[in-house]
């Protein structure tokens, strides 16, 4: 129980990554609030955290994705809709992520580009009190990388070993595999460049972040 109390305490260091030509910085932003407001978080069970990223991407299209792992099999969605297109304006963004409970055993987790508080998507997700939003150290290995996810840390006897998993360096990928975490979700970006729209597609929407 000791142990337990440990894991959840751990606190969300800043750390940096480099991965295809980027670096990914994450903060807990939640630490700075009014003692009131973290409280009212606690009691709500909100998580929260702050991906920083910084690459040559000034330009570029950027696509979010999600993929889920239920039992060992995974599955993959694009969360932006393909008439849209979101171009980064700089090289330098941060993304806010937030996880709400929703239900008895689902939760909320939205993304938000906290420039203008411009919300990025909405998704719902498998909870569980042992599940939080947490960093993702690796690059992937392909043009998706992974930069956020929701998971609950190794499974030990005392309970979930959260700093164990973020320290890792182990692909999202791999953590049914290798450390039998199972529904669990993890989040992808992708930097392309960006093509015309299809000239029969009426609904094109361009933006620039």
């Amino acid at each position: 129980m000791k142990r337990l109390l440990i894991q959840f305490m751990c606190i969300l260091a800043v750390a940096t990554v480099q991965a295809q030509q980027i670096n990914l910085k994450y903060e807990n932003k939640t630490n700075t609030l009014p003692d009131v407001m973290q409280q009212y978080f606690n009691m709500q069970k909100v998580k929260h955290l702050s991906a920083s990223i910084t690459g040559d991407f000034k330009g570029k299209r950027v696509r979010l994705k999600k993929v889920s792992c239920d039992k060992g099999t995974f599955s993959e969605r694009e969360l932006f809709p393909d008439a849209v297109h979101i171009i980064f304006k700089d090289s330098i963004k941060t993304f806010d992520f937030m996880a709400i409970p929703y239900g008895q055993d689902s939760v909320c987790v939205s993304g938000f580009y906290p420039k203008d508080n411009y919300p990025l998507f909405n998704d719902t997700v498998p909870g569980g009190m042992f599940k939080i939003l947490m960093e993702t150290y690796t690059p992937g290995d392909g043009p998706d990388i992974p930069i956020m996810s929701y998971s609950s840390g190794i499974p030990t006897k005392f309970g979930s070993y959260y700093c164990g998993l973020r320290d890792s360096g182990v692909n999202p990928w791999k953590w049914h595999e290798k450390y039998g975490i199972d529904n669990y979700v993890f989040y992808t970006v992708r930097f392309e460049e960006d093509t015309p729209p299809d000239p029969n597609e009426p609904n094109y929407i361009k933006i620039s972040l």
